[in-house]
């Protein structure tokens, strides 16, 4: 009996190591994380990899600045030159002590926000665009609902604790995937030392250093964030490219972060790789143009089919492609005229956007044709006199009867004229 009970409990444990995930029995063990919330997401696709909890609302700390980063980043004009408000001076907390009236560009302010993470800098970039914080989180929580981001709400810019300011591992992770399509906050999250300016300091400047450990301990990391409140525990965004493959990693409330961020890392790139179906600029269809100076537009795919598989799963990608039966002029190039859909073992993993690949303009109307091009040729003064012949004799009773008309006018005219003289 004893025997029997151990050789159950040795088929249960094998079918446990190589049944974990039947649908990719091939991959490696998975990651050991800690976090309260996990997740791990291909930046390509926005596939998601690994995840515990990735939905459940949290209090993000720093991680907010994510969001902050980005509308500067999607706002532009970085070169401007920005006067920090007494509030935004007398932000609380991680700050690199802005003094009020002290001066600054967005750019020195935005590597300020990301690096060490400053408070003031937030709220000084936010007066910059919105003229009032308030309005920028207006910004910031439509953004948020642009994005999808279903578990996320935000109460300041910079991540200070406050009832009813909350995200998700999943959506902090999907906004991070739109920031890194900016090569821009690429470049700033991936910075280890910045050095801007001190005014009150003639012979000193601000020394800014990344608080992201993971830049000079992970191979490829460019970024993302760290943040860390009593209530949100310590929380990192994480990003790591090699090759081709960028991936987005986040750990919230952990007492491991940069161990869960590298065991998740590792996983997603000792067990992924990118497949790409198709290119932009590979031709997807033609679809009829109706009422257009062109019978029809060519469609291309807004983003490359890529997407991150395990070899298995590669054997099972597909896509199908969706237009719309035809089209009414005018067309605008890079207008969402359908759909790329790809599929995984035939369930549905992303969704690409299919556009115009040119503008099409309304077709001209006959008088516009012949005016433009008909009349200017030896055809058009042709046709142009048969019309005026045409119109004449079509139009010729009224032609004469006017024609006497004027002819009596003159007579008495001349009738009058003469009598006139003869009086004389």
């Amino acid at each position: 009996m004893k025997l029997i009970r151990n050789i159950s409990c040795l088929i249960v444990l094998i079918y446990l190591t190589f049944n974990i995930n039947p649908a990719s029995a091939s991959i490696n063990s998975y990651p050991i994380t800690n976090g309260k919330a996990v997740i791990l997401m291909d930046a390509n696709s926005g596939r998601v990899l690994y995840e515990r909890n990735s939905n459940q609302q949290l209090p993000p700390a720093s991680l907010t600045k994510i969001m902050t980063a980005l509308l500067v980043v999607e706002n532009g004009e970085l070169g401007e030159i920005v006067t920090a408000s007494e509030y935004a001076a007398e932000t609380p907390e991680c700050t690199i002590y802005l003094e009020p009236n002290e001066t600054l560009t967005r750019m020195d302010l935005l590597y300020a926000a990301m690096l060490p993470s400053a408070n003031d800098a937030c709220t000084a970039l936010a007066e910059s665009i919105s003229g009032a914080e308030t309005s920028f989180l207006q910004l910031m929580n439509q953004r948020a609902s642009d994005l999808g981001l279903k578990k996320t709400h935000f109460l300041n810019t910079h991540g200070l604790e406050a009832e009813g300011h909350y995200s998700s591992a999943y959506d902090l992770a999907f906004l991070t995937k739109e920031a890194l399509s900016y090569p821009l906050f690429t470049k700033v999250t991936s910075t280890q030392k910045k050095i801007i300016p001190w005014a009150s300091r003639d012979d000193e400047d601000r020394i800014l250093f990344n608080q992201n450990r993971l830049l000079a301990r992970y191979d490829g990391a460019v970024g993302v964030k760290t943040g860390y409140t009593k209530q949100a525990g310590n929380c990192v965004v994480a990003a790591a490219q090699r090759g081709d493959m960028l991936l987005i990693a986040v750990s919230m409330n952990s007492p491991t972060v940069y161990d869960d961020l590298t065991q998740m890392l590792d996983y997603g790139f000792d067990n992924y790789k990118i497949v790409t179906l198709g290119k932009t600029d590979d031709k997807l269809g033609e679809i009829k143009v109706l009422k257009g100076d062109t019978t029809s537009v060519k469609v291309s795919a807004a983003d490359n089919l890529t997407v991150a598989v395990t070899d298995e799963e590669a054997l099972h990608l597909t896509y199908v492609v969706n237009l719309e039966p035809t089209v009414t002029a005018p067309v605008k190039q890079g207008e969402i005229l359908g759909t790329c859909r790809l599929y995984l073992k035939g369930e549905p993993i992303r969704d690409i956007n299919v556009l115009a690949n040119q503008s099409i303009g309304l077709k001209p109307s006959i008088i516009a044709t012949l005016s433009s091009n008909t009349l200017t040729s030896k055809w058009g003064y042709t046709l142009t006199g048969l019309a005026i012949f045409l119109i004449i004799y079509l139009n010729r009773k009224k032609l004469e009867d006017s024609f006497k008309h004027l002819l009596l006018f003159l007579l008495r005219n001349k009738v009058s004229s003469h009598s006139k003289d003869k009086q004389f």
